[in-house]
């Protein structure tokens, strides 16, 4: 096996490298995380716009530029060795994917170009301290228990009314803490816990920013480098990514793809784009 990087790869870490080292300095850095949002929108819509950044794990029919994992943990390494606070993980490496994979045909097709275009930044929202429990990391739960619900607290979400597949027909009270970008995010893709603890199971749900109910909170981080925000669901209107009654995407590659098999999939590529 030739385990050496493509002409391609090396470019894509050269390309980023250049770019980085001229625009993401420390004095750069110092002044993008005590933004509001904790990144320099600019410079993303930039690294958007000549990169692909957001969208380079994409398909090239949504808008992206069709690479693989490689590529994309190859930008992550560069990403940090720059210290680049930017929605990079939160959105290329966890959100996006589950798009892709779960989304039905309308959903990927409004929401894959505006993330590959920097346009959306999404974030993925997972109850408790669960994230790594939820992309498999740690125990072998894919029963999606972990998002609670009911008692066990978490989100908890319900359907009102008939039409569940339409936006505004679900709806989520809860609380997540510790949310990556959550706090500016545009999309938040929340694991909520429908039908109780007991007997019920896990599904992803779109939530827009500015939703009514919706409050979200920047919280001091350690790494400044990579904000957190704490999300609060009160009788927020929410849409189901895929098809409630199908369990997966009619539009992607994942069609019959369970929410928490899903995510549990995603959980090598996040671990390694994150080491």
């Amino acid at each position: 096996m030739d385990a050496a990087f493509t002409e391609e790869q090396d470019g894509i870490r050269r390309t980023l490298r250049g770019l980085l080292r001229e625009r993401c300095g420390p004095d750069e850095v110092k002044a993008a995380v005590r933004t509001a949002p904790g990144h320099d929108p600019a410079l993303w819509r930039l690294l958007a716009r000549q990169l692909g950044l957001p969208g380079l794990a994409l398909p090239p029919e949504v808008g992206g530029v069709g690479c693989g994992p490689t590529e994309l943990a190859l930008a992550c390494e560069e990403a940090g060795r720059a210290l680049l606070p930017s929605p990079l993980t939160a959105t290329a490496v966890l959100a996006a994917p589950l798009v892709d994979r779960l989304g039905t045909g309308p959903q990927r097709a409004e929401l894959l170009p505006r993330i590959a275009d920097g346009e959306l930044t999404a974030a993925l929202a997972v109850p408790g301290a669960e994230l790594g429990r939820a992309l498999g990391l740690t125990g072998g739960d894919r029963g999606g228990g972990w998002a609670g619900g009911g008692r066990a607290g978490g989100v908890q979400a319900r359907e009102c009314g008939k039409g569940g597949g339409e936006a505004g027909n679900w709806r989520l009270y809860g609380q997540v803490g510790q949310v990556l970008d959550g706090h500016s995010a545009g999309l938040l893709l929340v694991a909520a816990r429908t039908g109780g603890y007991t007997g019920g199971r896990t599904l992803l749900f779109l939530v827009r920013a500015g939703a009514p109910g919706l409050a979200r909170t920047r919280l001091t981080a350690l790494d400044e480098t990579r904000p957190q925000g704490r999300i609060e669901l009160r009788d927020v209107a929410a849409e189901p990514l895929g098809n409630p009654d199908g369990g997966g995407g009619g539009g992607g590659a994942g069609g019959g793809v369970a929410p928490a098999d899903a995510l549990a999939r995603l959980g090598t590529t996040a671990a390694a784009a994150l080491a």
